[in-house]
């Protein structure tokens, strides 16, 4: 069961989530408590709230939520369950879920910083990070392909949807004049200007 926390939009700095981040593991205190491992290219640290409410916690800091980046991955990608999501679109930071996001044990890796995998038995795979690090994963390959396409798929999309509505953006276009009417708070005009 998801150990609930109050999550808001103050940042603490040793919780940022940025483009160095590798991963968000789970890692239990003494007390039982789930906290979040996190794993940078420069080391590791450790982050008083479960993987969950961390990488909500960045989102709300960037002015969105986990529901919000997750409904947002679900109608990008037609999919419902375990999708991706986009952190920071700008610094390229996607991150997919290894396992249900809502699972304790659920591991969190950021798509630009794996550099490979294979198999390490039937039911793990084995990670190479980009600053050359491995975790073993207790998912299948198979299972862990298709999380990575996702995420490839997710980032695919979103850049393709983003540059055509730029384009539709920078077409030309009709031009009007609007101006406040001397009676009510309603703009109005809208005659074609030649």
């Amino acid at each position: 069961m998801k150990q609930k926390t109050k999550v808001n939009s103050e940042m603490k700095r040793e919780y940022a989530i940025s483009s160095e981040t590798i991963g968000i593991l789970p890692n239990f205190d003494e007390n039982g408590f789930l906290n979040s491992k996190i794993c940078k290219k420069d080391g590791i640290s450790i982050a008083g709230i479960s993987p969950f409410d961390l990488i909500d916690t960045n989102l709300r800091f960037r002015g969105s939520s986990m529901r919000g980046a997750l409904d947002g991955a679900q109608a990008i990608l037609n999919k419902k369950n375990m999708n991706p999501l986009i952190l920071d679109r700008e610094r390229d930071i996607i991150l997919f879920p290894c396992r249900s996001p809502i699972r304790e044990d659920c591991v969190w890796l950021s798509l630009r910083h794996v550099k490979s995998y294979k198999p390490s038995g039937v039911r793990h795979t084995q990670v190479e990070l980009s600053n050359d690090s491995t975790i073993i994963l207790d998912v299948s390959m198979h299972t862990f392909s298709k999380k990575m396409h996702r995420a490839y798929e997710l980032r695919y999309k979103i850049q393709a949807q983003t540059l055509e509505f730029e384009e539709k953006a920078m077409e030309a276009g009709v031009r009007y004049h609007l101006m406040k009417g001397e009676v009510g708070m309603n703009y109005e005009g809208g005659g074609l200007v030649e």
